[in-house]
């Protein structure tokens, strides 16, 4: 049975799309086809030798994986994951929640699930992950998914700080070199690729910005200054916990 050594579970909108097309890049990664296998939230009961049937790494590839970017807010999956694989590396992908909000909405109303402006949903998001209904809450959780730091800490309480990888979309944007070095590090593949992968990653998948966004395939219109500000107090003392977890600096995101 081959199963994955590690396992992208999220956030969702952080750029996990653009992380999986780049680790597909490299000669010793082997990246499940479709991307989201979804074994872990939705196809739970189609059993493991189902999930190892979509891994069929070559003999030089050391690392396989996947990446399903609503394990890491899905009430089991985290759980499911650690019991069913329990040696493997989880990677985390995470973007100023403000932005993943919007991103979030825009997605959603694209999908034909979202009638009524970002404002509104917003007022309305606790009444709707509160009706009990699996589907209501993973649509409409623009604000409570990005308060990341109890969703890293309950993965870091399943599998350990070593072997959990967290990367800020900023950094893999802006310092794709390094950032990727890192993560080849982690997954235990040479690092020597990174500038080369950089290259064909850029020809091949570069995605296009929306106003203000790094990380957009598909333009809309930007926030409202008073919406965003609004978001931004309230993560505020999400954010300052979380970067004291991390040891790094998110006064990024506090841009208004």
């Amino acid at each position: 049975m081959s199963l994955p050594t590690f396992v992208i579970v999220g956030a969702q909108k952080c750029g996990t799309s653009s992380l999986s097309a780049t680790l597909r890049l490299h000669p010793q990664i082997f990246m499940s086809r479709p991307k989201e296998l979804h074994f872990f939230d939705n196809r739970f009961d189609r059993g493991l030798d189902w999930y190892a049937e979509q891994f069929t790494p070559r003999p030089r590839q050391l690392a396989a994986g996947e990446g399903s970017p609503n394990y890491l807010y899905h009430p089991e999956a985290p759980r499911r994951i650690a019991e069913s694989l329990p040696e493997v590396q989880l990677i985390v992908m995470l973007r100023d929640p403000a932005k993943r909000a919007y991103s979030h909405y825009w997605h959603t109303q694209r999908l034909g699930a979202e009638t009524v402006d970002f404002e509104t949903a917003l007022t309305l998001e606790p009444q709707r992950i509160a009706s009990g209904k699996p589907s209501d809450r993973g649509r409409y959780s623009y604000v409570d998914r990005g308060h990341y730091l109890p969703q890293v800490e309950n993965l870091e309480s399943l599998v350990g700080r070593d072997r959990l990888h967290v990367i800020l979309l900023d950094n893999l944007v802006d310092e794709r070199v390094e950032t990727l070095r890192r993560t080849f590090r982690f997954l235990g593949v040479e690092a020597a690729p990174a500038e080369t992968i950089k290259e064909k990653w850029t020809n091949k998948y570069r995605v296009r910005k929306a106003p203000g966004d790094k990380a957009e395939p598909v333009a809309y219109p930007p926030m409202k200054a008073e919406t965003r500000a609004f978001l931004v107090e309230h993560f505020r003392p999400h954010n300052d916990r979380l970067a004291a977890w991390l040891g790094c600096d998110l006064s990024a995101w506090d841009a208004t």
